[in-house]
């Protein structure tokens, strides 16, 4: 059947009427997309590009009891500051021991002596030990993530913290450049820093090797237990035991409960429970 121009014109109208209607009210799941992409892409919140008269996401402060709580408040984690006081108090005492032991610079006077070695020994050591711990810690799987956590804290951040001194080397520079040792300042500073990457380099390497090891052995102690040795097999009850003897399908189904509990919140808390 032919078609006149008066169909064509209608088809021809309705096309931009839907394109019109799809950009007037796009989805919501694409648009949630293209803010997630902005916000990817540009590095600032959407609300910059929305404009400044747009609500902001509601804030929801935790429950009193909550905030005293270390799974819920980081800063309420007593265990947290007693192991990095304790390490900080360890390490503070082998670096105060080591510059008893060497008080005095390399040499009396020249070059060397703007070169402090028991300055260079605590940093190199501190360097080397956080090093190798933070790189064992992280994959040490086999170990408890408290225990991991609390280690961390206590040698890494504390003993570490203590120990290191880079305000005794800034200290140390700036008496020497004072005293017109420029040569010996640089020399002492570079090599500290390049030591420094050098111990770290190396105490990274070696703890990967023996996390590498101890999760080969851990893999193959659980492989040993898991063998089903240990496993005892039961068999499946025979004849008549209680059981319905029919095989038929039932032919109803319970109804499902649909009544809403009634839920009362605790703001002290931070939780709801049933009324």
């Amino acid at each position: 059947m032919p078609h006149d121009g008066t169909d064509v014109v209608t088809t021809n109208n309705a096309a931009p009427s839907a394109s019109s209607d799809a950009t007037a009210d796009p989805s919501p799941v694409t648009t949630e997309f293209a803010s997630t992409r902005i916000n990817a892409s540009s590095g600032r919140p959407i609300a910059a590009f929305l404009g400044k008269g747009q609500p902001a996401p509601p804030q929801i402060p935790l429950a009193p009891m909550k905030r005293m709580q270390a799974r819920f408040n980081p800063l309420a984690d007593g265990m947290l500051y007693l192991v990095v006081f304790v390490g900080g108090f360890v390490g503070t005492g082998l670096r105060y021991g080591l510059n008893l032991l060497l008080p005095n610079p390399a040499a009396p006077s020249g070059f060397f002596h703007a070169f402090h070695p028991s300055t260079f020994i605590a940093n190199m050591c501190a360097c080397f030990i956080f090093a190798a711990l933070s790189a064992y810690m992280s994959q040490a799987s086999w170990i408890r993530k408290r225990v991991r956590e609390l280690t961390s804290r206590g040698v890494g951040m504390g003993m570490c913290g203590g120990f290191s001194t880079l305000s005794a080397m800034a200290i140390e520079d700036l008496t020497s450049a004072h005293k017109g040792q420029i040569a010996g300042f640089l020399f002492y500073t570079l090599v500290s820093f390049a030591c420094g990457l050098i111990v770290a380099w190396i105490g990274t390497k070696l703890a990967l090797s023996l996390a590498a090891k101890r999760s080969v052995r851990a893999l193959h102690e659980q492989m040993r237990r898991g063998d089903g040795a240990n496993v005892v097999r039961s068999t499946a009850p025979e004849g008549d035991y209680g059981q319905p003897a029919t095989t038929l399908v039932p032919s109803f189904e319970p109804d499902p409960v649909t009544d809403e509990i009634p839920m009362v919140a605790d703001p002290i808390r931070g939780e709801a429970h049933e009324q």
